[in-house]
C-alpha cells in the first residue's frame, strides 16, 4: 500500500492589508464587541426582569430591557473605544 504525501501548504508572506481591509476589520471587531456587551448586559438585566421593570408588563418591561441593554453597550464602547473623529482638510 503507498503512502500519501505529506502536502503542507507553501508559507510565503501575505501581502500587506490595504487601508480599506484595515478599517473592515475594525469595524467588524467594533460590531463584535458591541454585540458581546449588549447580550452580557441584557442577561444582567433579564436575570430578575421583575425586579428591573416593577410597574411594566412583561412584554412592554422586555422592549424597555432590550434597548436599556443597547444604550448602555453603546456608552460602554464609547468609553473604552473612543473613535477619533477624521479631520477635514
Amino acid at each position: 500500500m503507498a503512502q500519501k504525501p505529506n502536502i503542507r501548504p507553501i508559507q510565503g508572506q501575505q501581502r500587506p492589508l490595504t487601508e480599506e481591509e484595515k478599517k473592515f476589520q475594525v469595524m467588524r471587531f467594533l460590531q463584535q464587541k458591541r454585540e458581546q456587551f449588549t447580550l452580557t448586559i441584557l442577561n444582567g438585566l433579564c436575570h430578575n426582569i421583575k425586579s428591573n421593570t416593577p410597574d411594566a408588563g412583561v412584554i412592554e418591561g422586555v422592549y424597555d430591557v432590550v434597548d436599556l441593554a443597547v444604550k448602555m453597550a453603546d456608552k460602554l464602547m464609547e468609553k473604552l473605544y473612543p473613535i477619533k473623529e477624521e479631520e477635514s482638510k
